[in-house]
């Protein structure tokens, strides 16, 4: 007999309840009955809900950084790596949407540790701006604090659209966007030039 973990399904469940709920406002009862399981089957994977959203937390923002690295990898110059990054955000906020969009829900003081350590596609970005000031194609400024913009613009482009206060394709904004960040960067010289 054929035994199926129900781990993934409590997974799915959770991610979908931490999105429209939050962490705090979801129960160990809410997540065992959307993945249709007893609440103690919970208990054979985590130690509480908070270590299942915890791991879920970290090894997500873990997959899409790779995501993120890797794409960047295959490009050269650091405005071309920049730009592979960010396509490579908005497939993840076209096709893992609840996933997208619990890594990019704000952290409360209940999660915040969850970010602290984790890796991100914000530390990915902060490395290809910083990368891109060494080589003179990016301005002076703050790596991490570049990074946490680009990610900011970019989830709220995601979710205006999805709310529909952006009418357009996700695509559309895509390559609006991303040709914005590249001129918002441009060492002041260059910006001036295109001016």
């Amino acid at each position: 007999m054929l035994v199926h973990s129900k781990r993934p399904d409590i997974e799915r469940a959770a991610l979908r309840l931490f999105v429209t709920r939050g962490v705090r406002g979801t129960t160990v009862r809410d997540i065992a009955a959307g993945a249709g399981v007893a609440e103690g089957t919970l208990y054979r994977h985590w130690r509480s809900k908070r270590d299942l959203a915890r791991t879920l937390f970290r090894t997500s923002a873990a997959a899409l950084a790779d995501d993120v690295r890797r794409a960047a990898e295959t490009e050269t110059t650091a405005r071309a790596k920049l730009a592979a990054a960010l396509h490579a955000l908005f497939r993840a906020a076209r096709h893992e949407t609840f996933l997208y969009e619990l890594l990019i829900l704000p952290p409360s003081r209940d999660t915040q540790d969850f970010v602290a350590d984790a890796d991100s596609p914000a530390r990915v970005l902060a490395a290809i701006v910083s990368e891109g000031q060494q080589r003179h194609e990016f301005g002076g400024i703050d790596p991490r604090l570049a990074a946490e913009c680009i990610m900011g613009a970019v989830n709220r482009v995601t979710i205006y659209r999805r709310l529909g206060m952006l009418p357009g394709r996700l695509a559309q904004y895509e390559h609006e966007l991303v040709g914005a960040l590249l001129a918002g960067l441009a060492p002041s010289r260059r910006r001036r030039d295109t001016a």
